[in-house]
């Protein structure tokens, strides 16, 4: 979780930041999918034409394998990728509250005045949270782990309290 206070460039007085522990790096994802990419095809391009001249067909068979790894590997990639951006992100000033959660490109948010939001577990004190206000919700912590997910909702709670202060 990370805080920022009222001095940093933000117009909120507060904000939580959660979001996806990665094991690998963007960056890194983003090698390994040209490298698995370039491998393929130059594994294919070399093998084509001994494949193309093989009798029992063994080579056409390898080339095929090749082929599908590469697509596995790289379908396996995207989906990494996809998700690896996302968050939540809750900012809280005196007169509003933003709740946004993203989730594979998707962004879901709440809007709502300080005095109107809930902040509630949705099944028990270590379950998801729930934020809800004027007639939305919005469920968060899924990055937190569930022993700390009652210590997001009471500094959620804490910190409605004390907007005005």
């Amino acid at each position: 979780m990370t805080q920022s206070s009222p001095g940093q460039a933000s117009d909120w007085q507060v904000e939580w930041h959660l979001s996806r522990p990665l094991p690998v790096p963007l960056p890194v994802l983003s090698r390994w999918w040209w490298m698995a990419s370039v491998l393929g095809l130059l594994a294919a391009l070399m093998s084509l034409p001994s494949a193309a001249w093989s009798a029992s067909g063994h080579a056409l068979h390898l080339v095929g394998a090749l082929a599908v790894a590469s697509l596995i590997t790289r379908l396996a990639l995207r989906a990494y990728g996809h998700h690896a951006q996302d968050h939540d992100h809750i900012a809280m000033r005196a007169d509003r509250v933003h709740v946004a959660c993203c989730r594979g490109g998707q962004t879901q948010s709440l809007d709502c005045h300080p005095r109107w939001l809930r902040v509630e577990p949705v099944q028990h004190d270590r379950s998801l949270i729930r934020v809800s206000g004027e007639g939305r919700s919005v469920v968060v912590g899924e990055f937190v782990p569930s022993d700390g997910r009652k210590q997001l909702a009471n500094e959620l709670r804490w910190a409605l309290r004390h907007l005005d202060d």
